[in-house]
C-alpha cells in the first residue's frame, strides 16, 4: 500500500515553497508554519513512534522464520560424603559448554503472524497520515482565525474613527443649531459601543495569536503573517454537482478509512494464526557440547568428552485447557469489531465530506453576495451622509448605515476565509491534501494594507 501524500518527507514542501514564494521572502510562509507545527505536534509525534514500533513488530515476525542460536555453559562444584562408610569429604567439579541451533521447519502460524504485523504497520502509517492531516487543518484554521480576528479588529478600529468623525459632525451641527441634541447623544452612544467592540476584538486577536503560536511550536514567528491576507478576488473553484466524486475519493484515500481497512486485514490474519495453534509443528535442531569433570559420586577418575546431536522435534497440540478455542473466538469477535469500525469510519468521513463540501459552496456564495452588499452599503452610507447634511435624515440613520457597512465588510472577510478553510478540510477528508495545496494557498496570502475606512464624502 503506498504511503499517503502527507507522509512524504517535508523537504519537498520546503523546496516547493522556496521556489514559488521567492518574491515574498519577507512574508511568513504558511508551509514553513506547517512544517514547524508537524515537528511539534504531540499527536504526530505519537503516531510516528507507533509507526516505528509497528516496523519493529514486522522485523520480529520475520525473525521467527530464521534459526535461533544459543550458547550455554555451566560450572558445578560438588562435595560428597558417604555416611555409611564414613569416608572423608570428597570434592569434585564439572563443567560443560553447549552450542545449539534450532530451525523451524513447519510452523503454520508464522506466516499469518507476519501478515498481521504488516497490516498493523500499514495501519500505523495511515494513522500517521491522519495525524499529519489533522495537524495541518488545525494550523490552517488557526492561521485563518488569526487573520479574521485581525480584519475584525481593523474594521472595528476604522468604524471607531468613523464614529468619532460623525460625533464631531453632530456636535458642530448642534452648536450652530442645525441638529437636535438627540443626534449628539446617538453619536456618543455609538462611539462608546464601538470603543467596547474594539476592546473585545483586541482580546480576540490576542487569543488567536496565542493559539497559533502554540500550534506552530516553539521558535515559530507569526508576526509577518499579520501583514498578509487572502486575495479577495480568488475563491475556491468547486463544482456543485461533484459531491459523488468527492465521496468516492474519500472512500479510497481517506486515512481514517484506510486505518479501519488495515485493521480488518490484520484481524483476518490473526484469526488464521489462532486457528493454526491446533496444527502440529516441526523443528530441526543441532547441538554440540564439551564436558569435563574431576570425578563423580561413583568415581574419582577425571573425564573429558564432547557430544554432538541432530534431532527432529515434532509437536502435536492435543489440549490446552480450552485456551486455543477461546483465542479463536476472540479473534473472530475482533474481526467483527473491525468490520463495524470500517462502516463507522465510512459514515463519519462521508458526513465530514458533505459538511465541508456544503460549507465551501455556502461560504463562496455568501462571499459573492457580501461583495455586492458592501458596494450597496457604501452607496447607502454616502447617500445618508448627504441627506444628513441637508437635513433630510437623522444622525441615527447615518450611524446605522456606518454600522451596516462595517458589519458587511467584516462578514465578507470571514466568508472568504471560511471558504478556503472548508475547501482545505474537503481535500483532507478526500485524502487529496498535499504540500502543493499549501504552497498554492500561501500564494493567495498577499501583503495587505489596513482595512479601508468609509467612502470619502463627495
Amino acid at each position: 500500500m503506498p504511503c499517503h501524500p502527507l507522509a512524504l518527507p517535508l523537504a519537498r514542501l520546503t523546496l516547493a515553497a522556496s521556489g514559488l514564494l521567492a518574491a515574498a521572502a519577507q512574508a511568513q510562509s504558511l508551509p514553513d508554519l506547517v512544517r514547524q507545527a508537524l515537528t511539534a505536534d504531540p499527536a504526530v509525534m505519537s503516531a510516528a513512534a507507533q509507526v516505528r514500533a509497528a516496523d519493529e513488530r514486522v522485523q520480529q515476525a520475520r525473525g521467527a522464520f530464521g534459526p535461533t542460536v544459543q550458547l550455554t555453559s555451566n560450572y558445578t562444584d560438588n562435595r560428597y560424603r558417604d555416611l555409611q562408610t564414613q569416608f572423608d569429604l570428597r570434592t569434585f567439579h564439572s563443567k560443560q559448554g553447549t552450542f545449539q541451533i534450532n530451525h523451524p521447519l513447519i510452523h503454520p502460524g508464522l506466516e499469518p503472524a507476519l501478515e498481521a504485523a504488516r497490516f498493523q504497520w500499514r495501519q500505523a502509517q495511515a494513522a500517521l497520515s491522519q495525524a499529519q492531516s489533522e495537524a495541518i487543518q488545525h494550523l490552517v484554521e488557526a492561521a485563518f482565525e488569526l487573520l479574521k480576528a485581525r480584519d475584525a479588529l481593523g474594521f472595528t478600529q476604522a468604524q471607531q474613527v468613523a464614529a468619532t468623525e460623525q460625533l464631531t459632525v453632530a456636535r458642530r451641527a448642534h452648536q450652530v443649531g442645525t441638529a437636535p441634541l438627540t443626534d449628539v447623544r446617538d453619536a456618543e452612544a455609538r462611539h462608546d459601543a464601538v470603543a467596547a467592540q474594539v476592546i473585545a476584538a483586541s482580546a480576540e486577536l490576542s487569543l488567536r495569536q496565542q493559539t497559533l503560536t502554540e500550534l506552530a511550536g516553539p521558535g515559530a514567528s507569526i508576526d509577518a503573517l499579520l501583514g498578509r491576507g487572502l486575495d479577495g478576488q480568488l475563491l475556491p473553484q468547486l463544482d456543485a454537482s461533484a459531491i459523488l466524486a468527492w465521496l468516492s475519493d474519500a472512500a479510497l484515500g481517506n486515512p481514517q478509512v484506510a486505518q479501519a481497512q488495515m485493521a480488518l486485514q490484520a484481524a483476518e490474519a490473526e484469526i488464521f494464526k489462532a486457528k493454526m495453534a491446533h496444527a502440529p509443528t516441526a523443528d530441526l535442531s543441532y547441538s554440540f557440547s564439551k564436558s569435563g569433570d574431576s570425578g563423580t559420586v561413583t568415581s574419582s577418575f577425571p573425564r573429558r568428552g564432547d557430544t554432538s546431536a541432530i534431532s527432529l522435534n515434532v509437536t502435536v497440540p492435543l489440549f490446552a485447557g480450552g485456551a486455543t478455542q477461546a483465542r479463536v473466538r476472540e479473534t473472530l469477535a475482533l474481526r467483527d469489531k473491525a468490520q463495524a469500525d470500517i462502516d463507522l469510519a465510512k459514515r463519519t468521513v462521508s458526513l465530514a465530506v458533505r459538511q465541508a463540501f456544503t460549507g465551501t459552496l455556502s461560504s463562496v456564495a455568501q462571499a459573492k453576495g457580501l461583495e455586492a452588499a458592501v458596494r450597496s452599503q457604501e452607496l447607502a452610507l454616502r447617500m445618508a451622509r448627504r441627506a444628513y447634511e441637508v437635513g433630510t435624515k437623522a444622525n441615527a440613520e447615518v450611524l446605522d448605515a456606518q454600522s451596516k457597512l462595517f458589519d458587511a465588510r467584516r462578514d465578507l472577510s470571514k466568508a472568504r476565509y471560511e471558504a478556503w478553510n472548508n475547501f482545505i478540510k474537503l481535500k483532507a477528508q478526500a485524502g487529496k491534501l498535499d504540500d502543493t495545496d499549501l504552497v498554492q494557498l500561501d500564494t493567495l496570502l498577499i501583503e495587505q494594507s489596513k482595512p479601508p475606512l468609509i467612502a470619502p464624502r463627495r
